[in-house]
């Protein structure tokens, strides 16, 4: 491509695509964003600094600028070269899918020595975990972690990749030594407009030859199954798959059969999709030739990702904290729980503002479903009425009279809390790990985990 070789030649101190952070001698890439038009920025960035490149979609009429067809296409690739080819310099590991990413990074780095990851809790660097904007950062900062990872002598990294992320070109450039399938259910409709405009999205990421992990269970994921594909699931045909399996609250104890050997796994993670998770992740390990002595080990160690089935006891009773924010997920969530549960099942939930509305009634039915007590509230609201979103809930909601609605997250969870009895589990799903609330015209500080330990004097 004519923008890499220019850029090569012009010998960039570094490159940025954020305006404000531009210097003598950097490459600004000009991105149109959802919200704001970088290119904007570009007649003062010629005015500021004489040494400098541009590259955008639009033409300033300035030999100091590079048009191209797609900018994020070029920005990937040129942060490829800029950084010397990390992602050949270590392992990648891409790993897509509707649910269970992020809990797979985290079990897979426990099962790897020498590995971190990048995604929806943030990116790991030894001791040290930093936020991102993104679950898949854009590809100028992919590259540039990848760097940090390889000067830091990383073996292995594992990525979450978004099906924005494959939309807007976030992981061009990065060569995958392995590619992972986990599921596919609706999400993020408000963007793709269809179920099946989502899907095409996330099985694009398999278009290029090259070996994966797949999920034998999923209707999609069958149809990537190939002479290159480790499969897993409880079909029989698969790859990897159980044999025997119990769940408790404890965890899980299974026996898995791999190519014909057995592994010996214990759990702290519970459920159905845990298992599943645990599944890919041999998938991955057997792959890379892991001891499997060293698997077991790594899976039994794991606690599974921050605000991912995150459970608090008091007096008997418990509380779970889930990132699930799709009617599919708080369904293999609440399936999960009633499989385990002692008494009730007690769930506080909302719905994000700003969001795909079509998946807030589906939410309400089968909280309705699978709950004995429905609290719903407020999630991330935006700049959307938290009360209009909550109707939009009930709608899917037939039995009124299990339904409490509170506007206020805090008071929500404070009145589940305060009726669970003995046995009782109160799941308050939608925000998981996240540590903050986005309202109309600020964002908060709010944790669910913090305010359950708050309230149950547990901290």
């Amino acid at each position: 491509m004519e923008c890499l070789d220019r850029i090569e030649a012009f010998r960039p101190i570094d490159m940025v695509y954020d305006s404000r952070q531009v210097g003598e001698g950097f490459v600004f890439f000009a991105i149109k964003g959802a919200n704001v038009n970088a290119n904007r920025f570009v007649p003062d960035i010629l005015d500021r600094f004489k040494r400098v490149l541009v590259v955008s979609e639009e033409s300033f009429g300035d030999e100091r600028c590079i048009r191209v067809d797609d900018v994020r296409r070029c920005m990937g690739l040129a942060a490829d070269r800029f950084f010397n080819r990390p992602s050949k310099r270590l392992k990648v590991v891409g790993i897509t899918g509707t649910n269970g990413k992020t809990t797979t990074t985290y079990l897979l780095r426990s099962i790897f020595e020498n590995s971190e990851i990048i995604g929806t809790t943030g990116w790991t660097l030894k001791e040290e975990r930093f936020k991102l904007n993104n679950t898949t950062p854009e590809s100028l900062d992919l590259h540039r972690i990848l760097n940090r990872m390889v000067l830091a002598d990383t073996e292995y990294c594992f990525v979450e990749v978004s099906s924005h992320a494959l939309s807007f070109n976030r992981i061009e450039g990065v060569d995958f030594a392995l590619k992972v399938f986990t599921n596919i259910s609706q999400d993020h409709l408000d963007f793709y407009g269809s179920f099946e405009n989502y899907a095409k999205t996330k099985l694009s990421f398999f278009e290029r030859l090259k070996p994966k992990v797949v999920n034998a269970d999923d209707d999609y994921g069958r149809t990537l199954i190939d002479a290159a594909t480790i499969s897993y699931g409880f079909s029989e045909f698969a790859f990897i798959r159980p044999i025997v399996y119990e769940y408790s609250l404890d965890g899980i104890k299974a026996k898995l059969n791999a190519a014909g050997r057995i592994l010996n796994i214990t759990s702290p993670l519970i459920g159905d999709y845990n298992l599943y998770n645990i599944m890919a992740s041999v998938g991955v390990a057997f792959f890379f030739g892991v001891d499997f002595d060293r698997i077991e080990e790594g899976i039994a160690k794991s606690k599974g990702a921050p605000g991912r089935l995150e459970f608090f006891k008091k007096d008997g009773a418990y509380a779970v904290v889930d990132y699930a924010h799709t009617d599919d997920a708080m369904r293999n969530v609440l399936l999960t729980l009633n499989k385990i549960k002692k008494n009730r099942i007690i769930t506080v939930f909302g719905a994000g503002g700003d969001r795909d509305k079509t998946k807030r009634p589906k939410m309400g039915s089968v909280a309705e479903e699978l709950s004995d007590v429905v609290v719903i509230t407020s999630d991330n609201p935006r700049s959307e009425e938290p009360i209009a979103i909550i109707e939009d809930i009930l709608k899917g909601i037939k039995d009124k009279k299990k339904v409490i609605v509170e506007p206020d997250r805090f008071e929500a969870i404070k009145k589940a809390l305060d009726m669970a009895e003995k046995g009782d589990i109160v799941a308050i799903l939608g925000k998981g790990h996240e540590d903050y609330q986005i309202l109309r015209d600020k964002t908060i500080h709010f944790d669910d985990r913090e305010t359950v330990k708050k309230l149950w004097n547990l901290e």
